[in-house]
């Protein structure tokens, strides 16, 4: 119980810091672009420590994944992003397993819709992973919640997330780059391909 009540805590406090320090977060969202070039293996490290602290907080990791585009590009930023993604959402998946099960349960009640891939997941757990992750269903957080309340194994989750979140994440690592560029034409390309990947979720949520 009183690991429960600490983490819990822990949430409030950095939820609470987030907003209090916003403009020193800005700031150093800044300070990492500039020390990219000087040194990318250290700001590589802090990014991906970040994406894996935000995401079990339930903070959207959007914003890290273009920071991260924007300093390394397309590649290295994918690559960086998608580390970051996977451990914040292996922590998340493990945090709503083992410790946060029935607020899990309840934030994922709000989500009706998300309880008809529930079953799917004991039968064909690889491929609803693959799935969900590949097309943006419902919202990030809300999926890594989702598989820790189910009897899905660790591995096949981390495999499936990992390969799934390859092109959602590639867009927006994309999408940041552009974005430092001041590409009309990048932007809108990647702009397109994430509103191709929703259009594509919502159709084939239809169908299902």
């Amino acid at each position: 119980m009183y690991k429960k009540i600490l983490l819990f805590l822990a949430v409030i406090f950095f939820s609470i810091l987030a907003f209090i320090y916003r403009e020193k977060l800005l700031e150093l969202f800044t300070f990492l672009e500039t020390q990219g070039a000087v040194n990318p293996f250290l700001v590589a490290c802090i990014l991906i420590a970040l994406q894996s602290i935000t995401s079990p907080l339930g903070f959207p990791g959007t914003p890290i994944t273009l920071v991260a585009g924007s300093i390394f590009g397309v590649w290295t930023g994918t690559l960086v992003a998608i580390i970051g993604n996977t451990i914040g959402s292996t922590l998340a998946f493990l945090l709503a397993r083992y410790i946060f099960q029935d607020k899990a349960k309840k934030l994922i009640a709000k989500h009706p819709k998300i309880e008809r891939y529930v079953s799917r997941l004991e039968t064909n757990g690889l491929s609803t992973v693959l799935f969900l992750r590949l097309i943006p269903l419902f919202p990030f957080n809300i999926v890594n919640f989702l598989f820790g309340v189910t009897p899905l194994p660790l591995r096949v989750y981390v495999v499936g997330s990992l390969v799934g979140m390859i092109p959602g994440t590639f867009l927006f690592v994309y999408l940041g780059g552009s974005l430092r560029a001041l590409s009309p034409l990048n932007i809108a390309l990647s702009i397109l391909g994430i509103i191709a990947l929703t259009l594509i979720g919502k159709y084939y949520e239809k169908r299902i």
